[in-house]
């Protein structure tokens, strides 16, 4: 018998982010919610995956993907990697933060200097 457990999780909306012409959403589960006021026990933590956003602009072959890790656990950080040609091994760009207000200004900072310079 399967046995399933309610999280106790608020109603919650994505983060805003300024995203230039040109760069598509394949995925977007950066929930408006600052870790650093997060009990450890909390069960929002379930939220936190190792993949929370994944952006591409195809007309230089660049993705930005960005996720927490270790996944679901209060002792991780957000991790932004920027590659090119989904090379994975060899990411051009890296950015770790707990505090989800520097990633989000790591991430529109090289959107819009990936759109206006590379």
């Amino acid at each position: 018998m399967i046995k399933f457990v309610k999280l106790d999780a608020p109603k919650l909306d994505i983060h805003a982010l300024r995203i230039p012409t040109g760069w598509s959403v394949s995925k977007n589960n950066f929930w408006e919610i600052d870790p650093l006021n997060l009990d450890p026990d909390d069960d929002i933590w379930f939220m936190f995956t190792d993949s929370l956003l994944q952006l591409h602009y195809q007309k230089k072959s660049i993705t930005l993907d960005m996720g927490w890790r270790p996944d679901i656990s209060p002792e991780g950080n957000f991790l932004v990697v920027i590659l090119i040609n989904e090379d994975w091994d060899k990411p051009i760009e890296r950015f770790e933060s707990k505090n989800y207000t520097e990633v989000i200004e790591f991430i529109e900072t090289k959107l819009l200097e990936i759109t206006t310079t590379l």
